[in-house]
């Protein structure tokens, strides 16, 4: 380890080869550049985190895998160019995956602007030209265009996510639900008006815990 947990920020080059340790363990796509910058949110995070509680996990190697890691591994999984990513919180996964996708536009929605503070100076300091952030919550925007893809750390039941969110998806659009436990009762509450496409199992390296992808599009 090199560096004291308690006192001091990880270092950039024990970040740096940790994650992308891990990451060659799954289907991201990734080179030197974006491996860097993930380091630095992390060291980013930890700063933060000490004023501001953004985050319960406190330890830089948990880090590593429950924020980036965790929210990696769907990034071979978006569709589309416009995506949305809903109750971001620290901005997880939305900063992960606009640092993995500089090709896709990322609208990271939260209503807690302690977070958004955050989440806006990280994405200034990592040079992120590809996110937008909006203060509020979810049922009250009304976007220009609808988005191809919504991502979320399912942060509410499936059934309510879908009531509050839906109407920011394209028609043709996919939401993907991040979920740790996913329960029958989720599923049986999902509204008529939606349809689960397919549920996939998530892989995220030296995590001993559930993860699966919901993915939900609009009924015809």
């Amino acid at each position: 380890m090199s560096f004291n947990k308690h006192t001091a920020l990880p270092q950039a080059d024990y970040l740096c080869k940790k994650i992308k340790e891990l990451l060659f363990k799954t289907a991201v796509v990734f080179d030197d550049e974006k491996v860097q910058k993930l380091a630095e949110l992390v060291i980013l995070l930890c700063k933060w985190n000490k004023a501001l509680n953004l985050t319960s996990i406190k330890d830089p190697d948990d880090m590593v895998v429950l924020h980036i890691l965790d929210s990696a591994v769907i990034s071979p999984l978006l569709t589309g160019k416009n995506i949305a990513d809903v109750g971001t919180g620290a901005g997880f996964p939305g900063l992960v995956l606009a640092i993995l996708n500089p090709d896709k536009h990322f609208t990271l929605i939260d209503s807690v602007a302690k977070k958004l503070s955050f989440v806006k100076s990280a994405s200034v300091q990592l040079k992120l030209e590809n996110v937008t952030l909006i203060n509020d919550r979810c049922e009250n925007i009304k976007p220009l265009v609808p988005f191809d893809c919504i991502v979320s750390r399912a942060f509410a039941p499936l059934g309510r996510m879908v009531e509050w969110c839906i109407h920011l998806l394209d028609d043709k659009g996919i939401f993907i639900a991040m979920k740790a436990n996913l329960e029958d009762s989720e599923i049986k509450e999902i509204p008529l008006f939606v349809k689960i496409k397919k549920i996939e199992e998530l892989n995220v390296p030296t995590l001993n815990a559930e993860r699966k992808a919901v993915f939900i599009e609009k009924a015809e």
